[in-house]
């Protein structure tokens, strides 16, 4: 086996470790395991949070290969498990700015859209 391979597999079974022991222990997670250049996210959350994937796959950005990073920030200082619109902006200003509407005062795109999932809304939809 080569040395990539053990160490994704090492860290993949640390990942997976720790978000468990958060789980049977009841504590808040510190923060996302730092998996370093070589992570791979899919790897991981493919066993971890199947739903969360599956849900990624199926909508606009998995279907355009965008990857979790651009939403989530690295693995390091700064990851969000719930991305601000601050971070939506570059791909998405109009709705960015249509979130400044006073009905929309209080809302993220997640009041209206599925995370992951994020599937369009509109007139027939």
């Amino acid at each position: 086996m080569s040395r990539k391979v053990i160490a994704a597999t090492l860290a993949l079974s640390l990942a997976t470790l720790l978000l468990g022991l958060t789980v049977v222990i009841g504590a808040e997670p510190a923060g996302h395991p730092d998996v370093g250049k070589a992570g791979d996210c899919v790897a991981c959350h493919e066993m971890v949070t199947p739903e969360v994937t599956r849900e990624w796959f199926a909508g606009p950005h998995g279907l355009n290969n965008v990857k979790c990073f651009v939403c989530h920030g690295s693995t390091g200082t700064n990851f969000t498990t719930v991305p601000d619109t601050k971070r939506c902006v570059s791909c998405h200003a109009d709705q960015v700015v249509s979130m400044s509407k006073p009905m929309m005062k209080g809302k993220t795109c997640f009041s209206c859209h599925p995370n992951h999932l994020l599937k369009p809304h509109g007139p027939g939809m």
